[in-house]
């Protein structure tokens, strides 16, 4: 997978030997924030991107779920986080084979989520189909980085991987993703709560699972909560509510190569 951009062309996915797939997988979830960021600025002063990308920091950062699991991971690492995970290790709530379950109909919703918003049109709704996949890609991405920089032991001591969670960081980016969707869909109340109660049900179910196997602490995951849901918002933020214009979307295939090519207007 890799993206070249190029006259506001951006090919979105190709397909690679598999030897050099996991390298440049990486290198394309590091840059593809930067280039959605970026890239498009040419249409518009630079000042106007750097103005919105701060207001939509500004948004994730203050909702109270960000802040709010900040200072509860806090607040605990200095308490009786060591307690009450070990509590939760001895006396399991519910099956944690569940988690893989859970992070699956987590992914689900976000994505049928984006398809239920009736947007203006196909090219419209695609956009906010990618704006999702990037968000939801570049919290998996943020996970594993902090897997790499930050060693803190698990709980069971079974690695050091404690901080940043892929059963926690990346369903709360997708849960994010989702209330954002849910708010632009135009279905009644009860609806909207009922698609934001199994999102934030499953990813709370796949972060628990975590601590019942030992894998982190509570504190651990709620940093991951904090970080996943800044993470998703963001994007939002920063791709939709503008109603900037992805002007064309097409599939080019061959024997050995499928891509995805966009021209998004920033």
């Amino acid at each position: 997978m890799i993206f070249y951009p190029k006259n506001s062309i951006i090919p979105l996915i190709s397909t690679y030997p598999k030897k050099t797939h996991k390298r440049i997988t990486i290198k394309l979830l590091f840059l593809f924030p930067i280039i959605f960021i970026f890239t498009g600025c040419s249409y518009h002063k630079l000042n106007a991107a750097l103005n919105r990308t701060k207001e939509a920091s500004y948004t994730a950062i203050t909702d109270p779920l960000t802040w709010g699991s900040a200072i509860g991971a806090t607040a605990l690492y200095m308490t009786y986080d060591d307690d009450i995970t070990q509590h939760y290790m001895d006396h399991n709530i519910f099956d944690s084979d569940i988690d893989e379950t859970l992070r699956t109909i987590n992914g689900v919703t976000m994505y049928s989520s984006a398809f239920f918003v009736k947007d203006d049109t196909t090219i419209d709704m695609t956009k906010r189909v990618l704006v999702d996949f990037t968000g939801s890609a570049t919290a998996r991405f943020t996970t594993t980085t902090l897997n790499t920089l930050i060693k803190k032991k698990t709980p069971s001591g079974g690695d050091d991987y404690a901080i940043g969670s892929h059963h926690a960081l990346d369903p709360f980016a997708n849960s994010a993703l989702t209330r954002r969707n849910v708010r632009d869909m135009s279905i009644p109340t009860w609806g909207k709560y009922t698609i934001n109660t199994i999102s934030y049900l499953s990813a709370t179910g796949s972060a628990f699972a975590r601590v019942q196997e030992g894998g982190h602490s509570v504190a651990d995951q709620l940093v991951s909560v904090s970080i996943g849901n800044f993470i998703g918002l963001f994007f939002y933020e920063v791709f939709i509510p503008d109603n900037k214009e992805l002007k064309s979307i097409k599939a080019n295939i061959d024997k050995n190569h499928f891509s995805i090519t966009a021209n998004w207007n920033f």
